[in-house]
This record gives structure tokens, sequence and C-alpha cells, in this order.
């Protein structure tokens, strides 16, 4: 996990302008959050249905306003048929989301809910798989009313190292559309 602020450009901000952040946001605690539900798909032993309820839990101080802010969350999922039939890890974009966070007069818990995501795929893990998609990661930022960054995560450990050591590619992965392939392999 990654959390600090950052700027649109992915680079620490100057003292000043962090202090700003602190004053605008208040305390700030994110966290994300992917709910999953299996189910079978009618009478199947091996095909389910699986849904995804991405949310960021945001807290500030409460006794003092925050501004608005925004937040992008992205899903990321696996091809199961590469995975289990031929021992290739296929990932691709699933949903890229932004979702607007209003200001408020006193900071409280919020739960910022995104789009729920179904798909279809095959539980069993041989190679008689038949494929669909499952989940794997999430990316996710939250971005103060002048697009600095206040909080960046995901739980793709590759990512998070790899983003570490090169945080102005930050912006390029958020920016990653539906349907795009996404690699682990990052150097």
């Amino acid at each position: 996990m990654i959390s600090f602020s950052l700027n649109i450009a992915g680079q620490q901000p100057n003292k000043a302008t962090k202090a700003d952040l602190n004053k605008k946001y208040p305390g700030l605690r994110v966290q994300p959050k992917v709910g999953k539900r299996n189910s079978p798909v009618g009478n199947s032993s091996f095909m389910m249905t699986m849904t995804m309820t991405p949310e960021i839990i945001i807290e500030s101080a409460q006794t003092q306003p925050m501004a608005s802010a925004s937040a992008t969350f992205l899903l990321v999922t696996m091809e199961t048929s590469a995975k289990y039939s031929r021992g290739e890890e296929e990932l691709i974009i699933a949903t890229s989301e932004t979702k607007g966070i209003p200001a408020v007069a006193k900071g409280s818990r919020r739960s910022i809910e995104f789009k729920p995501l179904s798909s279809r795929y095959d539980s069993d893990r041989d190679d008689s798989n038949v494929g669909g998609q499952e989940y794997k990661y999430y990316i996710m930022a939250v971005f103060a009313d002048d697009n600095q960054f206040l909080h960046f995560e995901t739980n793709c450990p590759e990512l998070s190292r790899f983003l570490q050591t090169h945080p102005e590619l930050r912006v390029k992965f958020l920016g990653m559309r539906p349907g795009q392939k996404f690699r682990t392999n990052l150097k």
C-alpha cells in the first residue's frame, strides 16, 4: 500500500502545498475495498458468476470542513483459461470509474461506491478450464480539488514496487481504459 500526497506529475509537493492539503483535508484516511460474491451459473458445478463491488471508505476530521475531491477506481481481472489451461497470466482492465466526492462542512466517515461488475468464469483450476474473467487486483487514487494526489493504493505487489521507484507513472496506470491489457512484469 502506498499512501502519501503527490502532485499530478507524481512528485512530492513542496511544504507549502502539503500544508495547504492538510488544511483542506484534515485527518484524511482512505480505505479501498472490493467485495466479491460468487454464485453458480444454473446447475453447473464449475461455472460461476462473480460480482465485484468496489468502494472507498473516506474519513476526515469530524470537527473541520473537508474540500471536495475525486476518486478513481480500476478493477483488474484475470482470464481463467489462460491461467489454468496454458499457465499464462492474462490480465485486463475490467472497469475504470472516477467519481466526485462532495465537500462537507464537518468531516465524517463516508462510503463512495463504484459501479459493480459481474463476470462469468470457470472455477475449475485445471487444464479443462473454459475461461472467463475473475477478480485479481485494484488500482485507486483520491485527488484533491486541484488534482493533487491525496492517496494512491493498489493491491498488486509488482505494481506497488514499480511505482515506488517510478512515481511519475501513477497517472499512466490510472488512465488505463477497460479492455486494455495489464502486465505485472514491470521493469
